[in-house]
């Protein structure tokens, strides 16, 4: 069996999860689908792109039933589960689409499939439970100055306090505004589909070593921790949480075994991934203030070098987050955080709130807080209603924040979200044109941001070698905690002579940057730390 993974970090989880559950049936796990003689595809739906590629992966798989090996091929994931029917009729090659809460049921799914018996096409399509796109009041990413949140922006009563202070407005307290919290406990015996399967096993493997050294070569360095699931979050181009579901914390013990276990395979970088990290604990006992706990008990682990934090959202980064990221050795300095744009009308048409000033803000608070912080955000161009204006906004924000990574995408219209029918529709000409040039003045800050590097001393982990050229030296690659894997640039290892740096996959060393090239750095090594 294959499965051949599109989208999110958090949907590596899930084909990991999918992995284990075939593992402990006594499948074999390859990792590319022409050796497969089942293919399943795990789906992304999030923009109109991921739709598309996840559609030609689908036949591109179902092909292989033609002209390679392949018996059964099985769609999963996001857009099987949000578009179930849609795809079982326009690619009835696929012997099954199959939707979260049918998971547990895939082996035996593929075994009648195989076995030739009959079986339902389409199943596990329950709706996403208790999706927070129910037309109650939203929630707001940000809180205006003086304390008070926008009513306009929360959808919702002013008046909740920061926890930045009265005049700051750089954060709320959630608990205060939220959707009732659905509540998953450790004993909770009735977990389905997907929650089941986000569960530690009581025996065996949570996964197959495939991404740990099952195949040929050194184990990867690092892994992805899913700390919860789903989103309560209502933002207008999203619909995510319609499929979703709300979202649900993964006990801490759960996350501690796991955490225990991914180390002991070899990973020595652990990458926390959720729609929303921020909001992990609020549906525990603990709530959100169990977070510094949280990462203090995972950063404990023996034998872990690294925690990376990713989808940051601001208004939940409480002054007793950011301290423990800025103090904790093991917490990359390395910030995630999910700002879509910064021109204040846009972003409450987003149905989020703040603005350049505000976000700018929280950037020079974690900036005073730890000094080598490195920041990624993602930006949307060509939102409805984008004037010139906003784009320039956001152009003068990159200039004055200095962001070191920076994701640009034009808008996509999302069936069944209220951005969809929103008038003053940007043009997607218009829209790609903005995109395409805030892209090549980020271009240029990036590669600024990179150069503040030279001269730095950082520990820097083999990732792999690279044979360039026959004959030749394969290039040394690695990352720092300024690159998140499978995101960011990389780390080149060289001799002081500019040659490769001879160094085994898996090596962390400590290593002087001497250039940098674009995004890219360029290191000579001081020696093996271990």
């Amino acid at each position: 069996m294959a499965i051949v993974t599109l989208g999110c970090g958090r949907n590596e989880v899930d084909s990991d999860q999918l992995a284990g559950l075939f593992h402990r049936t006594g499948a074999d796990i390859v990792d590319e689908a022409q050796d497969a003689d089942v293919v399943l595809v795990n789906t992304c739906t999030f923009i109109a792109p991921a739709k598309q590629e996840s559609v030609d992966t689908v036949l591109s798989a179902c092909q292989l039933k033609d002209d390679g090996g392949a018996r059964a091929v099985v769609v999963v994931g996001c857009m099987a589960q949000r578009y179930p029917d849609e795809l079982a009729d326009s690619i009835p090659e696929a012997d099954a689409v199959v939707g979260f809460e049918g998971y547990a049921t895939l082996p035996a799914l593929v075994d009648d499939i195989l076995a030739g018996r009959p079986h339902e096409r389409v199943t596990g399509i329950a709706p996403a439970a208790a999706s927070a796109s129910t037309g109650l009041p939203t929630l707001p990413l940000m809180i205006a100055p003086g304390g008070e949140a926008d009513e306009a922006d929360a959808g919702g009563p002013a008046g909740v306090a920061t926890e930045f202070g009265s005049t700051e407005g750089l954060a709320l307290d959630l608990e205060a505004r939220e959707l009732p919290p659905t509540t998953i406990r450790p004993d909770e015996p009735l977990l389905t589909g997907q929650d089941a399967l986000d569960r530690m096993p009581a025996s065996g493997p949570r996964f197959p070593l495939r991404r740990f050294g099952a195949g040929p070569g050194p184990a990867p360095s690092w892994a992805y921790l899913k700390i919860a699931s789903g989103c309560d979050r209502a933002c207008t181009f999203c619909a995510i949480p319609s499929f979703r579901g709300r979202f649900r914390s993964r006990p801490l013990d759960e996350l501690e075994a796991e955490a225990s276990w991914l180390v002991e395979q070899g990973a020595r970088e652990l990458v926390l991934v959720s729609e929303n990290t921020t909001s992990w604990g609020k549906d525990l006992p603990c709530g959100r203030d169990g977070q510094p706990e949280m990462l203090q008990r995972l950063a404990a682990v023996d034998g872990l070098e690294r925690l990376r934090l990713m989808y940051l959202q601001p208004a939940e980064l409480t002054t007793t987050l950011l301290e423990t990221m800025a103090t904790e050795p093991k917490i990359a300095s390395y910030f995630d955080l999910s700002l879509q744009h910064v021109s204040g009308p846009v972003v409450r048409r987003m149905a989020r709130s703040g603005d350049a000033e505000r976000f700018a803000k929280l950037i020079d608070r974690i900036r005073g807080l730890d000094p080598d912080a490195v920041f990624r955000s993602n930006f949307i161009l060509g939102f409805p209603g984008e004037t010139e204006q906003d784009v320039e906004a956001l152009e003068d924000f990159l200039v004055e924040t200095r962001l070191d990574w920076v994701g640009l995408f034009t808008f996509s219209v999302e069936d069944g979200t209220p951005s969809a029918q929103f008038a003053d529709q940007v043009p997607a000409h218009v829209a790609e044109a903005r995109r395409d040039r805030v892209s090549e003045l980020q271009e240029d800050l990036a590669d600024e941001a990179a150069r503040r590097f030279v001269g730095r001393r950082l520990e820097v982990t083999v990732e792999e070698r690279v044979e360039t050229e026959p004959g030749t030296l394969p290039e040394t690659l690695g990352r720092s905690y300024r690159e998140a894997p499978d995101t960011d640039g990389e780390v080149q290892l060289v001799t002081g002579d500019g040659a490769p740096a001879d160094l085994p996959v898996g090596r962390t060393v400590t290593a002087t940057v001497v250039d940098a090239v674009g995004v890219d750095l360029v290191a000579v090594p001081d020696g093996p730390r271990g």
